[in-house]
């Protein structure tokens, strides 16, 4: 099977990520930070992508790089810094390569091997090999709901990875079925098991950004019947709450749902508030200099251990890349989503997969974070939904 660059690319990234995943269950090793080393010096090789892409793309390296090494000379070298700096500017390389229509050759069969390889990583927790730190609380009697948590994540570093991982490539093949027309047995067979797999990973961020996404897709008149039948289960939930959780207290659903009772009533808990609240209080001493410049991603771990007793980044692209970068890399970042949904507008408002799949990455990115969890591999698959949609175009400035 001949590769273009770009098959090349998501091939290497998936066999390195699998490497990294294994290894890293037995060793403390950063395969895939040092691969991102040399993948850095790929993308600025004149000529890797179209010249107009990268003239936009140095720019962006130079935003990035000017934060970085002014943080490095005030503050000290942070390997966790290094790599937060590589995985965002990889990001970017990777949106403008799998953007560049002109020679990428779809490759279906190495998306496939792409599931394959996750499922295989993943199936370790059935085998007695599972990355999670945090163990199984559910059915632990306490008085924090948000306390009773169930992950699974195998050989992948984090749950959160493995369920963006999953959820995304399950949008993909949905829309490959749709596209073929395939018949509903086998819509059933994909979409039941990767469903269920990525509801025991038990991180909630895809399942938020889905139900919101949803939202948002058919918030239209014409979808209005839709969009209705979305608010009264919802408003029956939310009344039944209490109920609910009992029905699905010893289960993973459980933690789930727990998310709903916590809004209502103790607003306050939720993990996302805390964190935030610690960024809005460090961004209030910002002087002049942390606004062009930001403090350093490696900064944002000591203010959250200062300030909520957990050496954690912030846990937003948006917030974290102004904390640590600056004004200018949020703009760039932003106007990253802004341009892709401008140039596919029409694709991404009219097919539901894409749509969701798109909506997916910043709502992601609000909630949770998205560039920093290897999702330089999704791309491939969005790109391919775009052109397999016959709505291939470049990104122009």
């Amino acid at each position: 099977m001949k590769l273009d660059k770009r098959s090349i690319i998501f091939l290497l990234n998936i066999l390195v990520f699998s490497l990294d995943s294994v290894l890293n269950y037995f060793y403390d090793f950063p395969v895939f930070v040092v691969s991102l080393l040399f993948y850095f010096v790929v993308l600025i090789v004149p000529g890797f992508f179209s010249f107009k892409k990268y003239h936009s793309f140095l720019i962006i390296i130079l935003f990035f790089l000017l934060s970085f090494i002014f943080n490095t000379f005030r503050d000290g070298f942070y390997k966790e810094s290094l790599s937060d700096f590589l995985f965002i500017i990889s990001f970017f390389g990777s949106f403008y390569l799998f953007s560049d229509s002109i020679s990428l050759k779809n490759n279906n069969k190495l998306i496939l091997f792409f599931l394959l390889t996750t499922l295989l990583l993943f199936s370790g927790t059935y085998l007695g090999f599972d990355q999670n730190k945090w163990g199984n609380t559910i059915g632990l009697k306490t008085d924090d709901i948000e306390f009773s948590r169930s992950y699974r994540q195998g050989f992948f570093r984090k749950a959160h990875i493995a369920s963006y991982f999953f959820t995304f490539t399950l949008l993909y093949f949905m829309n490959r079925l749709k596209s073929l027309k395939a018949n509903k047995l086998t819509y059933i067979v994909t979409i039941v098991p990767l469903t269920y797999v990525i509801f025991i990973t038990g991180s909630r961020t895809p399942i938020v950004v889905m139900f919101l996404g949803l939202i948002l897709f058919y918030f239209k008149i014409k979808y209005l019947k839709y969009l209705i039948i979305f608010v009264v289960l919802s408003v029956g939930l939310i009344i039944f709450i209490d109920e609910a959780l009992v029905l699905f207290s010893d289960t993973i659903i459980y933690q789930y749902i727990t998310i709903i009772k916590t809004i209502f009533s103790n607003f306050e808990r939720l993990s996302r508030i805390i964190i935030w609240a610690s960024w809005w209080s460090e961004v209030k001493t910002f002087n002049l200099i942390d606004f062009v410049f930001g403090r350093g991603f490696n900064a944002s771990t000591v203010a959250n251990q200062k300030n909520v007793s957990n050496s954690i980044w912030f846990h937003n692209d948006f917030l974290s890349i102004f904390y640590s970068y600056g004004i200018l890399p949020l703009i760039i970042y932003i106007n990253l989503f802004v341009n892709i949904y401008k140039k596919h507008k029409k694709i991404i408002r009219s097919n539901i997969f894409i749509f969701l799949t798109f909506s997916g990455f910043w709502l992601s990115a609000f909630f949770n974070g998205f560039y920093y969890y290897y999702t330089v591999i999704l791309l491939y698959l969005f790109y391919t939904m775009i052109y397999e949609s016959n709505e291939v175009s470049d990104i122009r400035d």
